[in-house]
């Protein structure tokens, strides 16, 4: 498979939507060949590998919107498919901010694809997934891999309208994973998780190594847990935390979908202060070789670095062009369509990024005080208030300078508010997943209650 042929596949759909009567019609197409070692209990349990085409065509007819999504390549079914999507579009009730954008330009974001990874083959993911056990069991035997694995993927996407987009891209990708826990007599530690993601195969082993000793680190450290206090203090969000639960509520609270139907608390509060000026927060889906990178976004407009927070005001919307037609005035997509070829374009962000502070993490909490450290956040945050409370995993209490594990700690309170909370910021960053570089953060006047 080329990109070249992918984006004529989106042509050729195109074209026959057009002939089949529709006003206007997108396609886009996704190919990926994937070589993958999976782990369980311990051990390396499957090794596969898998191939696949899908495609997605959006048609609209008379102010309505028809979409259809397959997997099948033969030629002579393109027409049925159209067919389908077309009748959809004629039962479907009309709908004014519906449309496809006009094209505009669209640069190359470097570093994306790999030759090598694209060599790569099953007998060299089952190696490093090998490797990646043993590794772990030498640096502590308590530690037990419940699941994991290790693949690397080559994909191309593609997408072309009637408006005169037309778009491709090739990328690479290899990602290994650890997700368990560690076991010492009868006591079992708090599960944790780490992983290696990147677009390139060189090198590789290094970024598993490093990430198979944060995992083994994060697990062992979880041994010995025992009850926590109930106090209102100072909590510090580590990066795992940060990017898992403090960022997903601000990035909904600001995508245009969420603002446009009452669900935001930020609906009128662009260029207004927010949170603490010493956040700053960055939307970047153009990082050389960036995991989350990409030239262009689900409508094949062009990604961009663009600031959500400069230090602490709200400084922009992220919007698809549906949400830009119903905001009207103007408003254009600021390169955040989000979705797959088996679903419709929605908005979302691409690679987070906070600014580092000032502040060491050792030193974010004062010998004398006491403080909550939150490895991991499980729990529920009602998305239209704010309002959220869970439990703390991999957290520890630090009391006088000691730092001790703990467990069944629960905090609450009110994220928009912790946002306004956070009073300091760690120069060291964390790259997690891929999908955010940020710091620790620690909030004040927190509700800390213990099991």
């Amino acid at each position: 498979m080329k990109d070249r042929n992918l984006l004529d596949l989106c042509s050729t759909l195109v074209e026959l939507a057009r002939k089949a009567g529709a006003d206007h019609a997108e396609a886009t197409a996704s190919w990926e060949r994937a070589v993958e070692t999976h782990l369980e209990n311990g051990a390396v349990h499957t090794v596969q590998s898998r191939e696949e085409t899908i495609y997605g065509l959006r048609v609209m007819v008379g102010g309505s919107q028809g979409f259809v999504t397959a997997n099948d390549s033969e030629p002579e079914v393109f027409a049925k498919r159209v067919a389908e999507a077309v009748a959809c579009a004629r039962v479907t009730p009309k709908d004014a901010w519906v449309g496809l954008p006009d094209p505009e330009a669209v640069t190359k974001v470097s570093g994306l694809y790999d030759a090598d990874v694209a060599e790569v083959g099953v007998d060299e993911t089952a190696q490093l997934a090998a490797t990646m056990l043993a590794h772990i069991r030498d640096l502590d035997s308590r530690v037990r891999v419940d699941s994991g694995s290790v693949s690397a993927t080559v994909s191309m996407t593609a997408l072309a309208s009637t408006t005169g987009v037309a778009v491709s891209q090739i990328s690479t990708l290899m990602d290994a994973s650890a997700f368990g826990m560690a076991v010492s007599g009868d006591e079992v530690a708090s599960f944790d998780y780490d992983n290696a993601i990147s677009r390139r195969r060189r090198g590789f082993e290094e970024e598993i190594s490093a990430a198979c000793d944060r995992f083994v680190t994060k697990c062992a450290a979880g041994l010995g847990a025992t009850a926590g206090l109930s106090f209102r203090g100072p909590i510090v969000l580590s990066p795992d935390a940060v990017a898992e639960f403090l960022l997903p509520a601000l990035i909904d609270a600001v995508c245009a979908d969420n603002v446009r139907k009452g669900r935001s608390p930020l609906a009128e509060r662009l260029g207004q202060r927010v949170a603490t000026s010493l956040l700053t927060v960055w939307d970047d889906g153009r990082v050389p070789g960036g995991v989350s990178s990409s030239a262009f976004d689900r409508e094949g407009m062009p990604t961009r670095r663009r600031a959500v927070l400069s230090n602490g005001l709200l400084q922009t919307f992220l919007f698809n062009h549906y949400e830009a037609r119903a905001k009207g005035n103007g408003t254009r997509s600021t390169g955040n369509a989000t979705g797959s070829a088996a679903s419709l374009p929605t908005v979302g962000s691409h690679r987070l990024e906070v600014d580092p502070g000032t502040t060491a993490m050792a030193d974010m909490i004062a010998r004398s005080e006491r403080a909550v450290w939150v490895g991991r956040y499980s729990g529920a945050t009602n998305p239209v208030t704010g309002e959220f409370s869970g439990v703390v995993k991999n957290g520890f209490l630090i009391e006088n300078g000691v730092r001790r594990p703990v467990r069944e700690v629960l905090i609450a309170g009110n994220v928009f508010e912790l946002l306004n909370q956070i009073s300091a910021v760690s120069r060291e960053r964390h790259d997690v997943g891929g999908q955010a570089l940020v710091p620790a953060l620690r909030a004040e006047d927190v509700s800390v209650t213990a099991g």
